[in-house]
């Protein structure tokens, strides 16, 4: 479960994609906005209906927020002052898929080196 702390808030998603950077990849697009009033990055997801039916689109959006919340503790980015907006329009099962691409876009978008990841055992 994503904590409240680093949940959007509804009424900035259209903020956010409007006026930020956006990086695609296979199953959807990350879209980022700096913010330096925030102490910590916040994340929005949108699954499109194009995806499937319900539980599918519920399925991607639980392992969106779980893979976000790895991604948060693998590279540190607990003080990182982002808005993050994920629009999935390509379903996935693989876990393992997801989070490569989601990784990397992280990456990109908050400028993060691949040799500060931190390592937890």
């Amino acid at each position: 479960m994503l904590p409240l702390r680093f949940r959007l808030n509804a009424r900035q998603f259209k903020t956010i994609y409007n006026s930020g950077e956006k990086y695609r990849g296979e199953f959807g697009m990350l879209v980022v906005k700096r913010d330096l009033a925030l102490s910590n990055p916040k994340f929005g997801f949108v699954v499109s209906k194009k995806i499937g039916n319900a539980p599918t689109r519920h399925r991607m959006t639980r392992l969106l927020r779980n893979i976000s919340m790895e991604v948060i503790k693998e590279y540190g980015l607990q003080e990182k002052p982002y808005l993050c907006q994920y629009i999935a329009f390509k379903f996935t099962d693989s876990y393992s898929q997801l989070k490569e691409e989601y990784g990397k876009q992280i990456l990109k978008a908050f400028e993060v080196n691949e040799e500060d990841r931190v390592i937890s055992n």
